[in-house]
């Protein structure tokens, strides 16, 4: 059954027990999946495939259209996915269970990385991938303790079983702000490292505030105050950035 989502304690989170917990690949494969059903994407085995590419080489997954296929026939026989009639996979109820499991673990890992290690941002997404799969239920909760309870990834994304949306209330993408109003950002994607590396250091990050100066759809790019600089952003990126009206 899926958990609901409320605000809970450390001491309350649920994962699947270690010794029945998934293989690494499949839960690269739940993790993926369940960040594209926060983005209410539910991917052919193609566009599946373009996203698993993005993850770390390290993680050794065959990222062939024909091995990705093969992949999700065995998780549809581990009752974690289906794939419709219009060939679009979703995550079943187990499936989604499964994808908070190895997504909570992942964005603490990644708060782990960036908060107590003093890793640079745009290093966190990968190595919280080397991390992850490894972690107990004791060891999330001591970590947990000693984040402070973070209710989101340092890339903005919500952590499972914190309560936290999908998406915050009032939230758009960049790319439809208004020119001159001031904008919370609210999430960056994580899976580019020099993207990360670009946004990081022109403070286009979580709870950092922006303001749209110029926009040139025409063109392509628009131009981003962060309140000492400015900053041009191409819209192909501007529509993965999500944030919120701070006025």
């Amino acid at each position: 059954m899926v958990r609901s989502r409320k605000n809970i304690t450390s001491s309350e989170f649920e994962t699947i027990d270690n010794d029945h917990r998934l293989s690494p690949g499949t839960e690269n494969y739940l993790l993926c999946l369940y960040k594209l059903w926060e983005d209410e994407e539910s991917p052919t085995v193609t566009q599946l495939t373009d996203t698993l590419r993005q993850l770390p080489e390290a993680e050794g997954l065959g990222t062939s259209v024909p091995s990705v296929a093969g992949m999700i026939r065995r998780m549809q026989r581990q009752n974690l996915v289906d794939v419709g009639s219009d060939k679009r996979i979703r995550l079943t109820r187990q499936g989604l269970e499964g994808g908070e499991d190895i997504a909570r673990r992942h964005r603490l890992a990644e708060w782990l990385v960036v908060k107590l290690l003093g890793m640079e941002l745009h290093q966190a997404h990968n190595e919280a991938h080397r991390l992850e799969h490894g972690m107990s239920q004791q060891f999330q909760e001591k970590l947990v303790q000693r984040l402070g309870y973070p209710t989101r990834s340092p890339y903005g994304r919500p952590i499972p079983g914190t309560g936290e949306p999908k998406i915050p209330l009032g939230a758009i993408t960049l790319d439809k702000a208004k020119s001159g109003n001031p904008y919370l950002v609210d999430r960056i994607p994580e899976d580019d490292s020099k993207l990360l590396c670009f946004l990081s250091d022109s403070k286009i990050t979580p709870e950092h505030s922006i303001t749209v100066e110029n926009a040139a759809p025409y063109l392509g790019v628009m131009q981003v105050s962060n309140g000492k600089d400015l900053v041009s952003i191409g819209y192909n990126v501007a529509q993965q950035i999500l944030v919120i009206p701070n006025e």
